[in-house]
């Protein structure tokens, strides 16, 4: 997980952590969208697995059990932080409110 800065960027700690929460998840979104894009071009080009087959694939066994880790993880990387400071949706719309 990456550690928040020692200062804060906006002067608001939860703003800040807003901004590390939405940063980190754009990052993992594009990495993982060009990765599967190229993935999915080259094993269809081949001929190896057509892109609809992937689409249509349910997981089981060790690959589900895997697949809800790694997704466990990316949102401990997201959001791990500010939920071990007490943001919630809640304590969000309770500050907009003010």
């Amino acid at each position: 997980m990456v550690k928040p800065p020692k200062q804060p960027y906006t002067g608001d700690e939860m703003m800040d952590n807003v901004i590390r929460m939405n940063a980190e998840l754009m990052s993992e979104v594009w990495i993982l969208r060009d990765r599967v894009t190229i993935l999915e071009h080259m094993l269809q080009e081949k001929g190896i697995v057509e892109r609809k087959a992937l689409d249509d694939f349910v997981p089981s066994g060790d690959l589900a059990k895997e697949l809800l880790n790694e997704r466990d993880a990316l949102v401990e990387r997201v959001v791990g932080g500010a939920w071990m400071q007490g943001f919630s949706v809640e304590s969000l719309v309770e500050k907009a409110k003010k």
